[in-house]
C-alpha cells in the first residue's frame, strides 16, 4: 500500500512539473498610479494636439460672392456687378466703371455715384438670383432734370425694375428691408425710384407717367391700403386718339366738300346802300308850297 501511494504522489508531481513547463509566464499587473512609456508618449502628444487646436485660429474662408447683372435699358449696354467681400467692398476699378455705366443717357455726361447705391443694387440683385436689373435712368444733368432738387443730379438715385419682378414686390422689398433710402412708386410707368438719403427714409406716389408732369399722392399709404395705387390713372386724352389716321381722314374729307361748295355756289351781289329821302320845301307862314317847275 505505502509503495502504491507513493507511486501516485511521484507521477501527480511529475504531471504538475510538466505542465508548469509548458504554460507561458503571465506578466505581472502594473502597480497603481504606475504607466507604461508608450502610453505616457501617447497620452503626451494627444495633449499636445488638443492645446494646438485651441490655441490656433481657422483661416476665414473665402465668401461665395454672387454676380450682378445690370442693363440699360436706354444705352442697351450691361454691367456685371461683383463684390470682393462680405462688407460690401468693390475690386478695385469698380467704382469708376459704375459711374461710367450710369452717366447721363441724355448728355453722356458722367458723375460720381454713391458707393452704398452700389451695395443696395447688389443686395437688391442677391435677393432675386439669376434676374437681371434693368436700369432706366441713373444720374441725370442739370440741363435735362425736371425737378431742381431731384437726387440724380448728385448721383444719389436710380430708376429701374427687376426681370419678370412685379413693381409691387420690388416697392415692398425696397421698402421693408433698406434703411434711410427714398423709394417712388409709379404705378403708371415701368420704373421704382431708389436714393441713398442721411436721415429717415421716404416713400412717394407719383401717378404720372413717362414725360408727363408728376402727379403726386396725398395720401400714398392709404392708397396702398385702398388699392387706389393700382387703379387710378388720370384722366388725359391718349396720343392713339390725337393721332388716329381714322380721324384725320375725316377731317380732310370734310375740308374738301366745304372748299367745293365754296367754289360752285354763285358770288352774291352787293347791297346797294339804301338812298336818304329828300328834305322837304321850306314853307312859309300862311302861303302853301310852291311845285317845282
Amino acid at each position: 500500500m505505502k509503495s502504491s501511494s507513493v507511486a501516485r504522489f511521484v507521477f501527480v508531481s511529475a504531471l504538475v512539473l510538466l505542465a508548469a513547463r509548458q504554460s507561458p509566464t503571465r506578466a505581472a499587473p502594473p502597480a497603481a498610479g504606475s504607466a507604461t512609456k508608450p502610453a505616457l508618449a501617447q497620452a503626451g502628444a494627444g495633449g499636445a494636439k488638443k492645446g494646438s487646436t485651441k490655441g490656433s485660429k481657422k483661416a476665414p474662408k473665402k465668401p461665395k460672392t454672387t454676380t450682378v447683372v445690370l442693363f440699360h435699358v436706354n444705352r442697351h449696354d450691361t454691367f456685371t456687378l461683383r463684390q470682393r467681400d462680405l462688407q460690401g467692398r468693390l475690386p478695385k476699378g469698380y467704382q469708376k466703371r459704375f459711374d461710367r455705366f450710369l452717366r447721363c443717357h441724355y448728355t453722356n455726361q458722367q458723375h460720381a455715384m454713391n458707393p452704398r447705391l452700389v451695395r443696395l443694387l447688389y443686395q437688391t440683385g442677391r435677393h432675386w438670383p439669376g434676374k437681371h436689373l434693368d436700369v432706366v435712368s441713373g444720374y441725370r444733368s442739370p440741363s435735362v432734370a425736371k425737378n431742381p432738387r431731384s437726387p440724380h443730379m448728385k448721383g444719389l438715385a436710380v430708376d429701374f425694375h427687376v426681370e419678370g419682378v412685379p413693381n409691387t414686390a420690388l416697392r415692398d422689398y425696397l421698402r421693408g428691408t433698406m434703411k434711410k433710402v427714398g423709394v417712388g412708386y409709379y404705378p403708371n410707368s415701368s420704373f421704382v425710384h431708389l436714393d441713398v438719403r442721411k436721415d429717415r427714409s421716404a416713400f412717394w406716389i407719383d401717378y404720372s407717367g413717362p414725360g408727363e408732369r408728376a402727379v403726386y399722392s396725398q395720401a400714398p399709404a392709404q392708397d396702398l391700403k385702398t388699392g387706389r395705387a393700382e387703379s387710378y390713372h388720370p384722366t388725359k386724352i391718349g396720343e392713339d386718339w390725337v393721332n388716329d389716321p381714322t380721324d384725320r381722314a375725316t377731317d380732310r374729307a370734310a375740308a374738301a366738300d366745304d372748299e367745293a361748295s365754296t367754289k360752285t355756289a354763285p358770288p352774291a351781289e352787293p347791297k346797294q346802300p339804301a338812298s336818304a329821302p329828300a328834305p322837304p320845301a321850306p314853307t312859309v307862314s300862311g302861303q302853301s308850297p310852291r311845285a317845282t317847275p
